[in-house]
């Protein structure tokens, strides 16, 4: 109720330029209902009539003397002039011409009628004055005609508004936490101290901490609802709780708007009953607000959505907003198409309404919607991620296209201004990606030698581990990787080269030419590739001849070691990874040489080194994003790490993995290589559990001597183990999870069980493990 009189008052205040010209509008709109002598039956029926018959225009000039005052004349005859001449072609008698009919004497003799009093077969020999319950009926059906066109759009901008303040608020938190440690980065330096004093006094001051705290607990961390520990609400798919509020603001919102704030009284001229009159307007509505939704439903979809770097969301929330702005977009169009469908067998003529080449396009509209709908739902889109990739991006275009032509009998296609801001977010959307496309993969160079460099990749399939270990040296070396982020991979020469696949970075390293790294280490052999956790100590460290191998210069292994190497791991289920695991058996060596080309860098890098003790739970080869934090502890462990690159040291004190898979070869085959430095350290540790086979064959040449536990982890208690060491010992916490739905859901309850018995300085962060 509020809303509904919020919006009449805006609207009064809008309208108040516009009451002035409804006055004379009314008159000549009821003169439409009447028929005089003299008018034209073919070509320009209407604006000849309307401008140019005297008995017509007489009509008008008298009525308009009768119920409007001298400002609303002036400016309702200059519209309706207007019109003559731009759609007519005409201009308007003017008062001169008909004066003998519009002397006082004549305007008191004239024939007063009502509305429906003149048969339209019956021409009026000469000029009519309107009742005055005739104009007023029609004056309040404009008014309220007016009034319910500006409220369709006006309500569908009310969806922008409310994403505008939801983007907003992200904004604002992403700013301030970025303002907040700033300034405690500043105080550090001052008091040349690791404790981040500020944190502790906000954490002390009790509305704050409380505020903070609770808001946390209740909306950040919990799924969706307490009682299932799940992330469906409803039948749809959430994180978090405070994901499906927005989701649920935004349909309760939607459905609010397409059924309030119609003006409605009986004896409209347009639609005589009430319950017409809320079918035409409830049906517009829904139409324009599904309009209304195109772009943002393009907004949400895109990879460069500004917002995602403005936010700090993930790609998978705003894929979240997008799908289900698409299901309120779809429903609403749905709506819109079958009440004209009845509002068309209302009027018997069904078929010739929908015989139409624009209603038509309008069904094709909606049906390519309902398409799109069902073909993205999640059990369609995981089995078939091919084809609904495809699916998606022709069927989207047939949805602008037959959004396009739908609309084309507007006068000044005013409808549009919903659909092309979707085409241009569509278009930099794809030149963005073209763009990154070249950044990756394309570096020219007129000092080197070799004038243009590309992308080149290697992979290799581990059948015991039953993962592809994709290489890829980016033709850009001066990429920089960072911890969070992804790719979206291609393979160019193939059938389907145009499909992109996300993979998030397991980890990087910079090569030398020798490029035996996919190669099993066996007996002491090491690989001449330098793991990236290595490469502060590049710069003149003493530590430079561990990692050299001979006893070259600096220098020169400096150079040699420039080159970029991306690792990704691969599951091969269905599709192109199982198309890209039969590309390796058959190779020499079960490697192979294929042509990836990278998109990217995409997603953000949480500050896991801002807390004192970490806990990383991944699954599968959810290891790719707890690697590239692991490594990048490493690197800010370095003593002269802050000195030397101008960036905070790590405040992580304990740092645990724990790691479930399937196979323990997968295990082996990562601890040996990316994980191997890491395991070394005290201040980390790992628990390894392999739920198919946990132990790797005797002879295999490349076993490494790990506990691999059998099962699954109980997350329980070994978050909440961690949580009471971390509040007894006063220090932050921070929980990184990657993997299956189930495991992150599990974890996220038991986090929130941690929170909600008082645990505070949590930070629980989610990597997001399906696309």
């Amino acid at each position: 109720m509020l809303l509904r009189w919020l919006v009449i008052a805006l609207a009064q205040g809008v309208w108040a330029n516009r009451e002035d010209e409804r006055c004379v509008t009314a008159v000549y709109s009821a003169y439409n209902y009447i028929s005089f002598a003299g008018t034209p039956t073919k070509g320009k029926n209407r604006w000849e009539s309307q401008c140019r018959n005297p008995l017509k225009v007489a009509s008008i000039y008298a009525a308009s003397e009768i119920y409007c005052n001298e400002e609303e004349r002036a400016i309702g005859l200059t519209q309706l002039a207007g019109q003559c001449q731009e759609f007519g072609n005409l201009e308007l008698l003017p008062r001169e011409a008909v004066a003998e009919n519009l002397t006082e004497d004549a305007i008191r003799h004239m024939k007063r009628v009502d509305y429906q009093e003149l048969a339209r077969g019956e021409p009026a020999n000469a000029p009519v004055l309107l009742s005055e319950l005739y104009f007023d009926l029609m004056f309040n059906t404009i008014k309220s005609w007016e009034f319910e066109t500006w409220s369709h759009h006006a309500f569908s901008y009310v969806g922008y508004a409310y994403w505008g303040g939801i983007l907003s608020l992200g904004m604002a938190y992403r700013l301030s936490d970025w303002l907040f440690h700033r300034r405690q980065r500043r105080a550090e330096r001052a008091f040349e101290s690791n404790v981040y004093p500020l944190i502790k006094l906000l954490e002390n001051i009790p509305l704050v901490g409380t505020g903070l705290h609770w808001i946390q607990t209740h909306l950040m961390i919990p799924a969706p609802l307490e009682t299932t520990h799940g992330r469906y609400l409803l039948g749809f798919t959430f994180s978090t709780r405070a994901e499906a509020l927005i989701v649920m603001g935004f349909w309760m919102i939607s459905i609010t708007l397409s059924v309030v704030g119609y003006r409605t009284f009986p004896g409209n001229i347009y639609w005589a009953d009430v319950p017409s009159q809320i079918l035409r307007y409830s049906a517009d509505r829904t139409g324009i607000m599904s309009f209304a939704n195109l772009p943002l439903l393009w907004l949400f979809g895109g990879r460069n959505n500004i917002f995602l770097w403005a936010s700090g969301w993930s790609f998978a929330s705003f894929n979240i907003f997008h799908r289900h702005v698409a299901r309120v977009a779809t429903v609403q169009a749905i709506v819109h198409s079958i009440l004209y469908v009845v509002m068309f067998i209302q009027t018997g003529k069904a078929w010739r309404g929908m015989s139409k080449t624009y209603v038509l396009w309008g069904i094709l509209g909606t049906s390519v919607m309902v398409l799109l709908l069902i073909t993205s739902l999640d059990r369609i889109r995981i089995a078939t991620y091919e084809l609904f990739l495809i699916a998606h991006v022709v069927l989207s275009i047939l949805t602008l296209v037959g959004c396009f032509y739908h609309t084309t009998v507007f006068e000044g296609n005013e409808y549009w201004k919903y659909l092309w801001p979707s085409v241009a977010l569509w278009v930099i959307d794809r030149f963005l990606r073209i763009i990154r496309l070249c950044y990756c993969n394309l570096h020219v160079s007129i000092s080197n030698r070799r004038l243009v460099k590309v992308s080149v990749s290697r992979m290799v399939y581990d059948e015991a581990a039953d993962v592809v270990r994709l290489e890829v040296t980016p033709g850009m070396p001066s990429l920089q990787p960072s911890p969070g982020q992804y790719y979206f991979l291609y393979q160019p020469f193939r059938l389907t080269g145009w499909e992109s696949h996300p993979f998030t970075i397991g980890a990087w390293s910079y090569e030398a030419e020798d490029r035996r790294s996919l190669v099993p280490i066996s007996d002491g052999k090491p690989i001449k590739s330098l793991d990236v956790s290595h490469v502060p100590l590049l710069a003149g460290s003493a530590s430079d001849q561990d990692y050299q191998g001979n006893s070259e210069s600096a220098s020169s292994v400096q150079e040699e070691l420039l080159k970029l190497k991306l690792t990704f791991w691969v599951r091969p289920y269905d599709g192109w990874t199982k198309k890209l695991r039969q590309q390796c058996p058959s190779s020499p060596g079960k490697t192979s040489e294929t042509t990836i080309l990278l998109e990217g860098p995409y997603g953000e890098t949480f500050p896991l080194w801002r807390y004192e003790s970490v806990l990383i739970i991944v699954g599968g080869t959810g290891i790719a994003s707890a690697v590239p934090y692991i490594q990048d502890h490493l690197r800010r462990s370095v003593e002269d790490w802050d000195v030397s690159h101008r960036n905070e040291k790590t405040r992580v004190r304990d740092m645990e993995l724990i790691w479930t898979t399937k196979q323990a070869a997968f295990i082996q085959d990562v601890s040996r290589r990316e994980l191997k430095q890491a395991l070394e350290r005290e201040d980390f540790s790992a628990s390894f559990y392999a739920t198919r086979d946990s132990i790797v064959s005797p002879g295999d040449p490349t076993n490494f001597e790990l506990d691999i536990q059998s099962g699954r982890p109980h997350l329980q208690s070994l978050i909440m183990s961690r949580a009471c060491d971390a509040c007894s010992a006063g220090t932050s916490l921070a929980i990184l999870v990657c993997g299956p739905p189930r495991m992150a859901d599990e974890a996220r309850a038991a986090t929130h069980l941690a929170m909600r018995q008082g645990h505070r300085s949590i930070k629980f962060v989610e990597e997001s493990f399906s696309w």
